[in-house]
């Protein structure tokens, strides 16, 4: 008889499996540095904007003094959201993002810190706030990571996630090639549920438009496993013709799962 297959029901061993199927074996330090060395210079333009986001965050910021961006990067939340505070720190362990958010001249109460998350109390103090955008996906050991992330925070923690819908592009991609990303903004959610903090979990829809000058250039970006017609096909709801180009627009979600700290008890099992 076949071996039984053991399904893991605990989120945090699911999220460890998780982390630890990655084909690119980013959960290793080595290979997520250098994935960010060569996406640095052009990582900006690569993402879309997150104006609703960034909205909601300042209306949950007000009353705060102090806000630490873990994973802060390129600054691309950050800065948007730096004058809603009087103090802000930026801890990223890439120097080559690092570099790109000091390029655009950060306001002079933004702190730039190069550090790690495994190493968080250790290299800054508790802020009021504290914001994780999909920081957490290539940390194995999540109990550790929350219950660090909570040591530094005195009021708020925003953790930002989502559960890889995102572009109509990557999603079809990914399950032609059979590489299905996984819900990891419920499975998150799930955690902080079991551990029962005290959490309000919120969706924002963003929008992101490209356009692009022909179909060949469309094609070259989204990089379908199809021939062209095929292609075109299952992005039609998405697509737009603009002369002999394309408009293709979709909208996502951002979920945004906020703790209130102060009400959280006792502490985050290791």
């Amino acid at each position: 008889m076949p071996a039984e297959v053991t399904v893991a029901t605990d989120p945090f061993t699911r999220w460890r499996d998780l982390v630890y199927s990655a084909r690119s074996e980013r959960f290793r330090a080595e290979r997520d540095l250098a994935f960010w060395e060569g996406k640095a210079a052009d990582y900006d333009g690569s993402q879309p904007a997150l104006p609703n986001t960034a909205t909601w965050l300042r209306g949950a910021l007000a009353g705060m003094h102090s806000l630490l961006d873990v994973g802060a990067g390129t600054g691309r939340l950050l800065l948007p959201l730096a004058d809603a505070v009087d103090h802000a720190t930026a801890l990223d362990y890439s120097p080559d993002m690092l570099a790109q958010l000091q390029a655009k001249g950060p306001p002079a109460h933004v702190q730039v810190v190069r550090g790690s998350l495994e190493r968080l109390p250790e290299q800054v103090s508790p802020h009021d706030a504290v914001l994780a955008a999909w920081s957490l996906a290539y940390q194995p050991e999540l109990h550790r990571a929350l219950n660090d992330l909570r040591r530094v925070c005195r009021r708020r923690l925003f953790l930002l996630e989502d559960d890889g819908v995102g572009s109509p592009h990557v999603h079809l991609r990914r399950r032609l090639t059979g590489q299905p990303r996984p819900a990891r903004a419920s499975l998150l959610e799930e955690a902080l549920r079991t551990l029962a903090w005290p959490l309000t979990s919120s969706h924002i829809t963003e929008e992101r438009i490209l356009t692009f000058a022909d179909t060949a250039a469309l094609l070259a970006f989204t990089r379908l496993p199809l021939p062209e017609a095929e292609a075109l096909e299952a992005l039609q709801p998405y697509l737009q013709a603009r002369g002999g180009g394309w408009r293709y627009a979709w909208t996502f979600e951002v979920t945004v799962l906020d703790v209130d700290v102060q009400d959280v008890q006792g502490t985050v099992r290791r």
